[in-house]
């Protein structure tokens, strides 16, 4: 439930603030080229309609028509904009990380119904591993995470550096 509502929260945060959404992700760079981007450009297209600026709190009706709608616009549609891409952001990270919950537990219930125990309480290894050489060398299996090839004696993927499944287990 949580996860469906990462991107809800990141697409509101990005239209009070730009960039605000983006870092509720933890995506930094997006996150920073958005805020540069809106402000930038808002303060561009300022300086070249040459607006002068009002206070709010003295005047608040001066404020709607101190901003020319060539003005509005813009900045309207690139907030708007970051919000959609927040909010597109926030639902792939969250079905990458379903994803990998289901890969996990795939493995967890593979590494449970497969004979690895030996008796003696140790683990022969996980449940789709493969000799990688005939004199009983490395094991290799495949990472949930990134689909490649990874040694079964670490507790982590060397490829996309995620913590393999069975290395919670011990």
């Amino acid at each position: 439930m949580r996860n469906q509502l990462r991107p809800v929260l990141a697409a509101l945060l990005a239209l009070v603030l730009p960039g605000l959404g983006h870092l509720s992700l933890r995506r930094w760079g997006r996150a920073l080229l958005w805020h540069l981007t809106i402000v930038g450009g808002g303060v561009a297209l300022f300086a070249l309609y040459d607006v002068e600026p009002v206070n709010p709190l003295t005047d608040p009706a001066a404020v709607s028509a101190a901003v020319p709608t060539d003005v509005a616009v813009p900045i309207a549609l690139l907030s708007a904009l970051s919000a959609l891409d927040a909010y597109l952001v926030g639902r792939a990270d969250a079905a990458a990380r379903e994803r990998a919950d289901a890969a996990a537990e795939a493995m967890r219930r593979r590494a449970a119904s497969a004979d690895g125990d030996d008796g003696l309480g140790t683990v022969r290894g996980p449940p789709n591993a493969t000799p990688a050489d005939e004199d009983g060398g490395s094991l290799d299996v495949t990472c949930p995470n990134c689909g490649k090839e990874a040694d079964a004696e670490l507790d982590f993927c060397h490829w996309c550096t995620e913590p393999l499944p069975w290395a919670e287990t011990e």
